[in-house]
Formats: structure tokens, C-alpha cells, sequence
């Protein structure tokens, strides 16, 4: 039963576990209670940001020590102010204890900061949707967090209380974040997959699999995001053959179409004869200002766009009265060209190589057809007996 809200990354977890367990429970509550005096309105907020600042400035005495303690212990990555989900979770999986007035490690604790896959940390996985999360992903594939909202709506509705549709998307966006530092999934842009460091770790759990995934509708309904899945697959492999074989004053136009679906405004397809370097112009919003940029144009598939090439689009920005240049290229680029992109003191180059560009396409709508599937499963807690709202 999913039951941790601000749900935490386990590295803060571990650390805020070995840190407390030297730590009388008195002076933890203590100095928790003070942050919490502090913590503002909505009207009248207050910057948590930064430690190093805020501890001193705002706490005192046994307070500042213990703020400090949990702040230097943990290399500067838990910020004392955000605590609360850590304590939701080890509180409420018995990771810890209360013994003569200190914190003390129950058997449970040992083993959850003893590895990073173990029993403990499986079991609070499982009743926290983790591998619900891992398992879904595995079998539709590279997925944004829009593609299997509505399935992780349905599997909380079943295994929590969770019904507000901003707290369904936050218990994902957080638990994403959790899998993502424990580098179980890897994200890119707007999308997630699952890593190969994830396969062992689905295996142990699919030996101890719950009801929950013996339910055939369930089953069926993964089998379907999964061919779903592989027919959009087959869909951008062929959207980059059409990419492939254009023209390049094709390709160009297809940019030209691209930017103007993203919003940029004068986008214009440079003459071949006095291009100096450049294809495409536009004006971009950046902020409440707008920018000048130019586009160089790269359909090459067999070799990364090197640096030399961003240098030369970087020297041409004052020919256009550009502030910032972009790259777009069907294959990828060299080591030193994403080194330079944004070289400090340097007019920044964004560089978008084939695979990003193709979402953008199908992100925008260019090139494609989006088509939908609608299906419906029968809501099982409908029909129950104890449902109140069935009973005249």
C-alpha cells in the first residue's frame, strides 16, 4: 500500500539513517520543530536553498549543531529543511527505532543501507509502486511520463488513497526521480528507459511476483502498450529513412516547418549562394526577450558533426546580428563539438543530433499522423460489496 508522500532519493535515505542513529531523538524533533517555526507562507516565502546560509542565519545552539551534522555528514546533498519524506518512509517502515532516548537502527535499517539491492529495499519498492514503475516500463519501452500516466493512475486508485490528479502526477515525478539517481532508468530529455543495470533487479522480483501482476486483464493490458509500443518504434525508424533519403533544401524546408510549430518567428531559409555557413534564421523567445538565431543544417548520417564546424557557425553569428546559433544533424556530435556548445564566455550553440530531432518532429507534428487508441477495463472495485456508493 503506497503510503509515502515526498517520496525520497535512498541515498538521502541512507545517509539520514547512519547520521540520526548518534543523534538523541530529543534534539532531531527539536531542531526539526525550529525549521518547521521558520518555514514562511505562501505570501511570505522563505529560501531553503542553501544550507550553508540558512543554518547559520536561522538556527541556534543544539539546533545549528544537529542542522549542521545532517548537512556536512552527508557530503551536502541533504538540505535539512527537506527531510520530512525520508522520515515518512523510515518511520513508516520500521527502519529505525526509538531506544533510551536515541535513535537506534532496527534489523530492517541495517539492511537497507547495507546494499543497494537487498530485501528491504525490495520490499519498500514493491509497496511503494517502484516496480510497478520499472516493470510497466519494461515492457512499453522508451516512454515519456505523459505515456503511462493513466496506468499509474489506475494502479494507485487500487493500492492507495491518492485520487487528486496533481498528487498522481507528483507520487510519479518523484519515484522517477528515486529510480533515476539509483540509475534503474535513464532519462533523456522528456523520456525515460529502463537500464541495463535494472534487468537483474526485475528478475529477483518477477521470481516473487504479487497478485497484483497475475491479474490477466493487467497482463494483457501491458501486452497491448507493448505492441503499441513497438508499432511507434517501427514509426520513427521509418520517419528517419524519409529524413535520410531528402534532399538537403528538403531538409532544410522540414527545419524551416519544425521551428515554426515551436513558436519562432522570421524563420527563413537562407540562398544556397550566401548562406556563410548558415541555413535557417529565426527569432526565439528567451524570456521576456527575443533572439536573434541561426541554424546550420547537417543531414549527414555517417560521421559526428565536429567541432570545427561549430566554431565556424559560432563565427558567423555577427553576419546575422545572431546572439546564439543552433546544429541540427541526423547523426550526432564529436566529444569536443558538445564540450565547446557552451563554452564559458562563448555565444552558446544548441546542438540537436537525430534522435532529438525526431521527437521534436513527432513532438510538433511534422511529418506524422498522430492517431489514438481507445480502450476501456472494468473498474473491479465498482462492483464490490463494501462500496458504500452501491448501497441505496
Amino acid at each position: 500500500m503506497i503510503k509515502t508522500p515526498l517520496y525520497p532519493d535512498n541515498q538521502t535515505v541512507i545517509y539520514l539513517l547512519k547520521i540520526v542513529e548518534s543523534i538523541k531523538v530529543v534534539d532531531f524533533k527539536n531542531m526539526w520543530n525550529a525549521i518547521w517555526e521558520l518555514r514562511g507562507t505562501p505570501q511570505n516565502t522563505v529560501d531553503w536553498k542553501n544550507p550553508d546560509i540558512w543554518i547559520d542565519q536561522r538556527l541556534h545552539g543544539r539546533d545549528k549543531e544537529i542542522a549542521l551534522k545532517i548537512w556536512n555528514e552527508s557530503n551536502k546533498t541533504v538540505n535539512p529543511r527537506y527531510t520530512r519524506g525520508t522520515q515518512f518512509l523510515i518511520n513508516g517502515y520500521g527502519l529505525i527505532e526509538e531506544k533510551q532516548g536515541n535513535y537506534k537502527l532496527t534489523e530492517k535499517g541495517k539492511l537497507f543501507i547495507s546494499s543497494k539491492n537487498n530485501d528491504a529495499v525490495r520490499y519498500i519498492d514493491t509497496q511503494e509502486g517502484l516496480e510497478f514503475i520499472l516493470l510497466h516500463l519494461s515492457a512499453i519501452g522508451k516512454s515519456k511520463r505523459s505515456d503511462f500516466i493513466d496506468a499509474w493512475e489506475r494502479y494507485l486508485k487500487n493500492n492507495s488513497n491518492v485520487k487528486k490528479e496533481s498528487v498522481v502526477k507528483d507520487y510519479l515525478r518523484v519515484r522517477l526521480s528515486n529510480l533515476t539517481n539509483r540509475n534503474y532508468l535513464k532519462r533523456e530529455g522528456h523520456y525515460y528507459t529502463i537500464t541495463k543495470e535494472v534487468e537483474k533487479y526485475l528478475n529477483i522480483f518477477l521470481q516473487n511476483i504479487d497478485e497484483y501482476w497475475k491479474n490477466p486483464t493487467l497482463v494483457k493490458e501491458s501486452e497491448l502498450n507493448s505492441k503499441v509500443n513497438y508499432f511507434v518504434k517501427e514509426q520513427r525508424e521509418i520517419l528517419r529513412s524519409f529524413l535520410e533519403k531528402t534532399k538537403p533544401y528538403q531538409f532544410e524546408h522540414i527545419v524551416k516547418h519544425l521551428l515554426d510549430a515551436m513558436g519562432y518567428e522570421d524563420v527563413e531559409v537562407t540562398t544556397p549562394t550566401n548562406d556563410k555557413g548558415v541555413d535557417v534564421t529565426g527569432i526565439s523567445q528567451n524570456g521576456i526577450t527575443t533572439v536573434k538565431e541561426v541554424i546550420q543544417v547537417k543531414r549527414n548520417t555517417k560521421s559526428n558533426v565536429s567541432r570545427t564546424v561549430l566554431d565556424k557557425l559560432r563565427g558567423s553569428l555577427h553576419r546575422f546580428d545572431a546572439f546564439q546559433g543552433t546544429i541540427i544533424t541526423l547523426s550526432d556530435f564529436a566529444k569536443g563539438a558538445k564540450e565547446s556548445a557552451f563554452e564559458k564566455g562563448a555565444a552558446p550553440i544548441t546542438l540537436i543530433n537525430g534522435e532529438k530531432l525526431i521527437d521534436l518532429l513527432i513532438e510538433h507534428k511534422i511529418g506524422i499522423v498522430p492517431k489514438e487508441i481507445h480502450y476501456y477495463t472494468v473498474d473491479n472495485n465498482y462492483f464490490d460489496d463494501d462500496n458504500e456508493e452501491n448501497i441505496d
